[in-house]
């Protein structure tokens, strides 16, 4: 049963240092990035390169899956990282794993949209409190339970306080099933606290407690699932709001190294 995956005692078959080209290791050796911030928008990516805010720390330096191999940027003139993740608990998980192997990285800044299960307004951020563990992943790299507690939340919350951005603090559901989002799910989930729906903070979090890692993420609210289902900006946010998240992010990576 998926409540007894967790093996704190033996070691893995395949580590993440096994499979990294030694090439890979080798350039990554030569850069000092404490800090990556992770997206999950290929055309936040895009209009980054275009308006020259970020590039490639190396052309050959790529990271990924059989999936897709995407370069490893960094903010023009800082030391911060930047990276496209895949979407999903498995895939936000191999990339952290990936990513600390590579830089030994200790800063992760997640951010991305997620479905409001209560009357939040669209694009309204969110700091997750604790996540619901509603994928597989977590159970891999933490003891079985319903939550996680997201560690830094209280500390992010006070950098946006600073910044002076508004936003909520609430638990999240994080889910492989965006298709199986049930209305008596959503129901439970609601009771308990949760204020939105998304696929990786739990997963996240649990790779960063069981590594050693430091996680600070924010949601902002796309689709309402609060009633009948609305669309709302899902896919289709403006680029100005898009680069609002970034440059928030931005902000957030150089309050957390001074």
């Amino acid at each position: 049963m998926i409540i007894n995956s967790f093996d704190p005692s033996s070691p893995e078959i395949v580590r993440a240092k096994d499979t990294i080209p030694q090439k890979d290791k080798e350039l990554a050796r030569t850069f000092s990035i404490d800090t990556f911030i992770l997206t999950f928008s290929g055309k936040l990516i895009d209009a980054l390169l275009k308006d020259s805010l970020i590039e490639p720390l190396n052309k050959n330096l790529t990271i990924g899956s059989a999936a897709y191999r995407s370069p490893v940027f960094h903010i023009s003139d800082t030391s911060v990282g930047v990276v496209l993740s895949g979407i999903g608990a498995p895939m936000i998980a191999a990339i952290l794993e990936e990513l600390a192997t590579l830089f030994h990285a200790r800063n992760y800044i997640v951010f991305g949209s997620c479905g409001a299960l209560t009357a939040l307004p669209e694009g309204h951020i969110i700091v997750p409190t604790h996540a619901y563990r509603d994928e597989g992943t977590s159970y891999h790299y933490t003891e079985a339970g319903d939550y996680i507690e997201i560690r830094n939340a209280a500390k992010l919350a006070q950098i946006l306080d600073k910044l002076g951005v508004d936003y909520v603090e609430g638990r999240a559901w994080t889910t492989d099933a965006f298709y199986r989002e049930t209305e008596r799910n959503r129901e439970k989930r609601v009771a308990e606290g949760c204020l939105c729906v998304e696929m990786e903070c739990s997963a996240a979090q649990a790779v960063c407690d069981y590594r050693g890692l430091e996680l600070y993420q924010f949601v902002y609210a796309a689709d309402s699932l609060d009633g009948e289902w609305a669309r709302r900006i899902l896919g289709d946010l403006e680029m100005d709001a898009r680069m609002r998240y970034f440059f928030l992010a931005r902000e957030i990576a150089k309050h957390i190294s001074q």
